[in-house]
């Protein structure tokens, strides 16, 4: 049995980026940039009016000028103002040639077709100046950017439609058990509706992963062997249940048979102690347990974690630190991991106050209200007291 933090780190090791595709813009919100991005053209391309307003020569404070053009929004100049007249201009049209400045239309005051100017006028004065943003050449973009919709919006203002991205990853849910029925049956006196299916399902997407697939299969040999041979060409499997000592826990051998690579089974910690992982080939197999809170830990800080470093992402979740609420109770031989609700809502010392919200089994999730991250209570022989500081890492948002 080896440590949480030594089967974090195998995991990492085994995993890598998958390798880049192109994607059009509407489908790569998310993802991460696998090419670099430079701006095809000075931005803005033009002196840019930022007011509505008055574009003025050189001279003009506090003179009364006649308005020779109007200038809007994506309107070419067709004059070049000199001395004793001025334009009217909107916000974003190209200033005309000899533009000095653009006086607001709130410092002026009108006469008919005249327009009388402020006694002080600043030079350059409500301009963006052509290439003050980029100019035609520079670096705008790099890979490893994380696309979001401001960058999304940068690449469409550079002419991109397509771009290169880390491919996001496909990810096939297997879960085993012939107690287990969908959530839309009623089950019989022996059975349970799948809650880790579903559960699953969920935090994968929230990785942004490409394709999550999910089936379901009874504790037979034969049909997990099948089923994780049918699954060869997903980067991620992920099954749960049959991976403990019992009788009917045949994924440890029916991976085996299908040629995986175990590379650990069994971890220091509370939930999760079961937990397996293998490879494939590139595939990375994790085997969780069947208790939902179980799972539900196993791949929050290892397989959701995997994901993330395969499509380019951060590797690792940030390890924060905060303040007990009330104490928590540790274990003398495994580290645990408790759900709890860390308080954005700073205490005196500058610290988040967090809650741990254990319920009575890692079966039991229905006492797992509006959690959000995890706390990592180490082995000791006493419990941890309120206003002790703990490490906790973030639950993904959906």
């Amino acid at each position: 049995m080896i440590s949480p933090k030594d089967a974090l780190r195998l995991v990492l090791d085994a995993t890598t980026e998958l390798p880049p595709e192109t994607r059009d813009l509407p489908e790569v919100a998310g993802l991460v940039l696998a090419e670099s991005v430079c701006a095809d053209m000075d931005q803005p391309p033009f002196d840019r009016a930022m007011m509505d307003g008055y574009a003025v020569p050189q001279g003009a404070a506090g003179t009364q000028l006649p308005v020779v053009e109007l200038v809007a929004a994506g309107q070419a100049s067709t004059v070049s103002l000199t001395e004793g007249e001025c334009a009217e201009i909107m916000t974003g049209a190209p200033c005309p040639s000899g533009t000095w400045a653009v006086v607001p239309k709130e410092h002026v005051h009108l006469d008919e077709n005249t327009v009388q100017f402020p006694p002080q006028i600043r030079e350059r004065q409500n301009i963006a100046p052509r290439g003050s943003d980029r100019r035609q050449g520079d670096a705008i973009l790099q890979p490893g950017d994380r696309l979001d919709p401001l960058a999304i919006a940068v690449l469409a203002s550079v002419g991109k439609t397509s771009v290169r991205v880390v491919r996001p990853a496909k990810v096939a849910i297997v879960t085993t058990g012939a107690e287990v029925v969908s959530p839309d049956r009623q089950p019989e006196p022996a059975q349970i509706r799948d809650a880790n299916g579903p559960m699953l399902s969920a935090m994968a997407r929230a990785t942004r992963a490409a394709r999550v697939v999910h089936v379901h299969v009874t504790d037979e040999m034969d049909a997990i062997t099948d089923t994780i041979a049918r699954h060869a060409d997903f980067d991620v499997l992920v099954l749960t249940g049959g991976v403990s000592a019992g009788r009917f826990d045949f994924v440890p051998d029916a991976l085996k048979k299908q040629r995986a690579e175990i590379v650990f089974h069994k971890v220091g910690q509370k939930p999760g102690k079961p937990l397996l992982f293998a490879r494939r080939e590139s595939q990375l197999i994790f085997g969780l347990p069947g208790h939902p809170l179980a799972t539900h830990f196993s791949f929050h800080r290892y397989v959701a974690t995997a994901i993330h470093k395969m499509q380019g992402q951060a590797a690792g979740r940030p390890v924060l630190t905060g303040r007990l609420t009330k104490p928590v109770k540790r274990r003398k031989d495994r580290t645990a991991f408790v759900l709890g609700r860390a308080d954005d809502r700073n205490d005196s010392g500058g610290i988040p106050q967090v809650e741990p919200l254990p319920g009575r089994s890692t079966a039991d999730i229905f006492r797992a209200v509006a959690p959000n991250c995890y706390l990592e209570v180490p082995t000791g022989p006493d419990s941890i007291p309120a206003g002790d500081p703990i490490q906790f890492t973030r639950l993904d948002p959906i």
